[in-house]
């Protein structure tokens, strides 16, 4: 009996696992076959020699196990690091007659792969690795009843079986043998794909990567499947799996419109989504339209129109993902929509009872899910789309193979600074290459960019433009502003937000650095119920806070409650929020066009309720984060803005202030992902677990940041604050200034913790730590200095 499998006391053999596993192919096949058949079509391969090939790779992707070595590890609880299976596998496939897809064998790549993901050096190592001993008649056996299976299991409906032609089995493998074969096979693939034109590496890619997801998701579930099986159980164990159908989710939406929109009439433009059967779209509308609705209605339909069967939602923010996640689980149910970002396990552990380590194991699997684009609805970010292509991370190839399958919804297109814009950019490019339909949706949708998108189609909310919700007044004085090194408030402006609270108004004050919106919030707290919002809290801490503006905006929906909060601009599109004014220092007009989406939203007139509804734009003190050049565009465009604005005057603004915007396309995007179309660099060369670019970064961090732990949290908890929810990210010149002086260190110091073989470090951060403030460091003034 060959075993393949071991939970505690309790073993499954190959041939259980190995039938688990087909079992949740044959269940994707039965309610994915349309996609299947679309995705052949569309690449012009057989759907029958896809579907027998795919079949192969699934019955032999655990054959190396057949070894002596490995079944006395699994019987004595011994792991095989020095007998890889995937690895042991090769020359076993090496030695079968197979008809493959293409000149290179991805079949066999998929194999290797299937526990670590293809890249230049798998394998390499050959000197740690000792030889293992085939049992050869058992690999015969397994070979041959392959048939049965396909029988058993009911295949004949999907293709022809062929029984498969074994020319010769080696006794063993030993390390260098196995070397010299693992290296003709990268040699060969490398070759043939220097051969290929971009397209045909695409094609390449995208084949590979969606028979290798089929791979993944038949080995990874029918493993998690027996592990939960065998908990409490002892023996040994055949085939286990019942219910096959839980691992192939599907959405099966009958009304759209009703689900999506409450009842409510959808607006012409969500009906143009609703009826468009473009591939490729361009969503122009406001702020609070609609148009999330209005893509989700597009989406719903383009499963059906052009056979596809996830929705992936690609926003700008983790903040935006958490919120956009809350919103789609009340529409579409937990069961339907994951979550993935570099912090996601955090939301999704704070968003659940946690009693223990079975509670935590859930979560990490809905995280796995998230990560992979499980299930049929899917929020991440566009840092975590753009990854998938270039071996971002450790499951980037079964994630891209999922997105083979799926239709993208990318929210607010425009906000990304240039540096991002151009990789977005050169990724439609490959989108479109890939025949994977999205649509794109902006606020603003800028010249600059219209001008480098060609072949989409163009849907306008015309009647949500015209609104003029607001009234834009531009004043030269400052809301805050240093003099002889003190902070200095705008005394008129902190009497105006008391008055206007009086008088029931919710109001926003935005700044654009941390440290201004600190002073101000300091300024204004003990005068009016105040909330302070940055991107400088500890994770756990800002998703409190979301929680708390939340409930705020509930309250004052529901008892006219009005409220205050002072934040960065990390407002403009993180929070589903509506105030009555807002002051705001200037930023480019994308930004406040952003900014402005979150005053009197769905609002058709600046003159409503009996309220006036302005936008107040005040002078900053100092250009910073923004570009010198860029700051004073603005200034010198703004006065020709200062009257009640609808979005195309927004638009007017932008295209004046970035006129001479020039985006620069292909970006290197597609460098890294023309080197890992097999193999190319190990994930964490890219990028770091948290998603943070490495050798490839997604965003410009034009100022480095660093995260630390707030010493408050590691004198309450102690190592238990050694977790990302407990870490916030800070300016890393705060550090840097420090370690030049000749005390060195003052408000920082390192720790090490031991996890498992390896230590982590850390940096704890004594500058004192609020959940109201943040931290309470000094930084203008150092900010200046490092540009």
């Amino acid at each position: 009996m060959i075993l393949a499998k071991r939970e505690g006391n309790a073993f499954q053999t190959l041939k259980g696992h190995t039938y688990d596993a087909l079992r949740i192919y044959k269940e994707y096949l039965e309610r994915n076959f349309d996609v299947v058949d679309n995705f052949c079509n569309r690449w012009q391969i057989p759907i029958e020699k896809f579907i027998k090939n795919t079949f192969f790779t699934i019955y032999l992707h655990d054959i190396g196990k057949i070894t002596e070595e490995f079944q006395n590890n699994i019987i004595k609880g011994r792991r095989s690091n020095k007998h890889p299976h995937p690895l042991y596998a090769l020359p076993i496939i090496d030695g079968i007659e197979f008809d493959y897809l293409f000149d290179i064998p991805i079949e066999v790549f998929a194999i290797l792969s299937h526990h670590t993901q293809l890249y230049n050096n798998l394998y390499a190592d050959y000197q740690q690795y000792k030889k293992g001993t085939f049992l050869i008649e058992k690999i015969k056996e397994f070979i041959k009843n392959s048939k049965d299976a396909y029988e058993s299991l009911r295949f004949s409906k999907f293709f022809e079986f062929e029984e498969l032609k074994i020319n010769k089995i080696p006794k063993d493998a030993k390390p260098l043998e196995l070397h010299k074969l693992r290296r003709k096979y990268w040699i060969e693939a490398n070759n043939y794909i220097k051969s290929l034109s971009f397209d045909e590496k695409i094609k390449l890619k995208s084949i590979f990567s969606f028979m290798f997801a089929i791979l993944q998701l038949c080995d990874d579930f029918a493993s998690l499947n027996f592990s939960e099986y065998a908990k409490d159980r002892g023996g040994t164990f055949e085939d286990v799996l019942e219910n096959s159908e839980i691992y192939v989710p599907t959405l099966d939406i009958k009304n759209p419109i009703s689900l999506i929109l409450k009842g409510y009439e959808p607006y012409k433009f969500q009906k143009e989504l609703y009826n468009s059967k473009n591939k490729f779209v361009m969503l122009f509308a406001p702020c609070g339209r609609g148009k999330t609705e209005g893509a989700l209605l597009w989406a719903l339909n383009a499963l059906k129109n052009f056979k596809r069967n996830k929705i992936i939602l690609a926003m700008p923010t983790q903040v935006t993902s958490n919120a956009m996640y809350d919103r789609l689980i009340k529409i579409f149910g937990e069961e339907n929509v994951g979550l993935f970002h570099g912090k996601s396990f955090i939301k999704l552990k704070d968003s659940k009872e946690i009693y223990d380590e079975e509670d935590l194991e859930e979560i990490r699997d809905e995280n796995f899910k998230g990560n992979v684009f499980f299930k049929p609805i899917t929020i991440t970010t566009i840092d975590h789309v753009i990854y998938s292509f270039v071996h971002g991370f450790s499951q980037a190839d079964f994630a891209l193979g999922n997105i083979q399958s799926s239709v993208i919804i990318f929210d607010e297109v425009h906000y990304y600074e240039k540096y991002t814009l151009e990789h977005l950019l050169t990724l439609f490019d490959i989108l479109k290459r890939m025949d994977i339909p999205h649509i794109l949706m902006s606020g603003t949708l800028p010249s600059f960019l219209m001008n480098k998108l060609e072949g989409y189609e163009l849907i306008v909310d015309e009647e949500g433009l015209d609104y003029k919700p607001f009234k834009l007044e531009y004043s030269e004085n400052h809301l805050i502003w240093k003099e002889d090194g003190e902070w200095k408030v705008n005394e008129d402006i902190i009497n105006e937000i008391i008055e206007n609270y009086k008088k029931g108004l919710s109001q926003a004050i935005i700044l654009n650095t941390v440290e201004r919106a600190k002073e101000f919030y300091k300024a204004i707290r003990d005068k009016v119920p105040a909330i302070l919002y940055h991107s400088q809290f500890a994770y756990k801490d800002r998703v409190k806070k979301e929680d708390e503006i939340f409930n705020l905006e509930e309250m004052r929906k529901s008892l006219n409650e009005p409220y205050v909060i002072v934040a960065t601009q990390v407002i403009e599109i993180s929070l589903d929020m509506s105030v009555d004014v807002m002051y705001s220092e200037l930023s480019p007009p994308d930004a406040l066009g952003q900014r402005a989406g979150r005053l009197h939203r769905k609002g058709r007139n600046w003159k409503e309720n009996g309220k006036e509804y302005k936008l107040k734009i005040f002078l900053p003190y100092k250009h910073l984060p923004y570009s010198k050049e860029l700051v004073e565009k603005t200034i010198n465009y703004i006065k020709f803005y200062e009257k009640s604005l609808n979005y195309r005057d927004i638009k007017d603004f932008v295209d004046n202030v970035y006129k001479d915007y020039n985006l620069s396309i292909p970006s290197d995007l597609k460098l890294f992902f023309d080197e890992a179309i097999l193999f190319g660099r190990h994930w964490t060369d890219i990028s770091t677990i948290d998603e943070e670019g490495r050798f490839f970064k997604v965003r410009d961090d034009k100022f480095m940041k660093i995260e630390v732990v707030p010493q408050v949290y590691f004198d309450e908890l102690g190592e238990d604050s050694l977790k990302a929810e407990y870490m916030a990210k800070i300016p890393a010149y705060l550090i840097l200034n420090e370690m030049k002086n000749e005390e060195g260190l003052i408000h920082f110091y390192p720790y090490e913790k031991r996890v498992g073989r390896r230590t982590r470090k850390y940096l704890i951060c004594l500058f004192k730590y609020t959940y109201e403030m943040g931290f309470d460091y000094n930084e203008e003034e150092e900010f200046e200095d490092i540009l």
